[in-house]
C-alpha cells in the first residue's frame, strides 16, 4: 500500500470498481424512495435503531437481522431447479450425528408432536438421482425452538442429524412435524410488533425443514427450507410472504388408520411427506421444467 503525505491522495490499485457501483446503485435507489415514497432520513434512523435492537435480543450478525427485508431478494431457482437461498440460517449447528437411510432424527424420548416420515429423492436437471448426497437436517421443536442455541436444558443436536441417498438417490426419515412458530426474543424487542403489522405480516414462521445438501456433482450446495403446503401463515411470514414458493412446498397426508399407525409403531395418528430435490450439476442442462410430484 503507497503512504504519501497527501491527504488528497487515493491509490488506483485499491480502487473496487463493483463496490463503487454497487455504492452509487443504492444511494440512486434510496433517491427513487425519498422522491417517489417520501423516504426521510428520521424513517432510515428508525429502522436501523430496530435492527440493532434485534440484532442486540437475538445474537444474531445484523445482516441477518434484516432479512425480512431482502431474503426473498436473494434466492435462486428462476431456472427450474428447486429454489435455493444464498443466505445462511442462524439455526444452523455443524456436526450433526449421522443417521440410517431410513432412520430418525435425535430426538428425546418424550418429544411433543406428531410424527412425521419424509421421503423424496435427490436428482439432477436430467431427472437422473444423485446417490450419496449428504442431506443436513434440522428443524424447531414444538415449541418453536432450536436445540442447541440456548441453555435450556435440551439436547444439543435434538431434531438434527444427517443421511446419505441411496443408490437411487432416495432419503428417509422420521420425525416430528414441525409447527408455526415466532422467536421469542424478537417479539420481546419494543417496536417489533408495530413494524410486522405495519408489512402485513405475521410475527410467525411458517412450519417448515432446513436442509443443506451437499455432493461433489452439484455446482454449489443446497441450502434452503421446505414448507408445508397449504399452511395459512405462508402469504404473511414474518420473513416474507413470498419466501415459501410453491416450488418449495411439499404435501403432507395425515394418516388416522389404527392398522396402519400400530404397523408403523406410532402411538397415534402419524403425517408423511414427499419431495424431490432438483439440483443442478455440472452436466445439467441451464433451465429444466420440472416434473409434477415426488418419484
Amino acid at each position: 500500500m503507497t503512504t504519501t503525505t497527501d491527504p488528497s491522495y487515493v491509490d488506483p490499485a485499491l480502487i473496487n470498481p463493483r463496490a463503487v457501483r454497487l455504492v452509487q446503485a443504492f444511494k440512486d435507489a434510496l433517491a427513487r424512495m425519498r422522491d417517489e415514497e417520501g423516504l426521510t432520513f428520521e424513517d432510515l434512523n428508525v429502522a436501523a435503531d430496530l435492527l440493532q435492537r434485534i440484532q442486540a435480543a437475538t445474537g444474531v450478525p445484523l445482516a441477518l437481522a434484516a432479512m425480512p427485508l431482502y431474503s426473498e431478494i436473494f434466492q435462486g431457482g428462476q431456472d427450474g431447479y428447486t429454489p435455493s437461498e444464498e443466505v445462511n440460517s442462524p439455526t444452523y449447528i455443524a456436526g450433526s450425528p449421522r443417521i440410517d437411510n431410513p432412520g430418525t432424527l435425535p430426538m428425546r424420548p418424550d418429544e411433543p408432536g406428531t410424527p412425521l416420515i419424509v421421503s423424496g429423492r435427490v436428482l439432477d436437471g436430467h431427472g437422473r438421482p444423485i446417490a450419496g448426497a449428504k442431506l443436513e437436517i434440522y428443524h424447531a421443536a414444538n415449541n418453536g425452538n432450536y436445540s442447541g442455541l440456548f441453555d435450556d436444558g435440551v439436547p444439543t443436536y435434538n431434531l438434527r442429524g444427517h443421511l446419505f441417498t441411496d443408490a437411487d438417490g432416495r432419503y428417509t426419515f422420521t420425525t416430528i412435524t414441525p409447527v408455526a412458530y415466532a422467536d421469542s426474543h424478537t417479539m420481546q424487542v419494543n417496536g417489533v410488533p408495530e413494524a410486522v403489522a405495519a408489512l402485513g405480516r405475521s410475527l410467525y414462521r411458517p412450519a417448515h425443514i432446513h436442509y443443506e445438501v451437499h455432493h461433489a456433482d452439484l455446482l454449489t450446495p443446497w441450502r434452503g427450507e421446505i414448507y408445508f403446503k397449504g399452511d395459512p401463515v405462508i402469504p404473511v411470514d414474518f420473513v416474507g410472504g413470498t419466501l415459501a414458493p410453491p416450488a418449495l412446498q411439499a404435501d403432507t397426508v395425515l394418516h388416522e388408520d389404527p392398522e396402519d399407525i400400530a404397523e408403523h409403531g406410532f402411538q397415534g395418528p402419524y403425517r408423511t411427506m414427499a419431495f424431490d430435490f432438483l439440483l443442478k450439476t455440472g452436466t445439467s442442462p441451464d433451465t429444466i421444467t420440472p416434473k409434477a410430484g415426488p418419484a
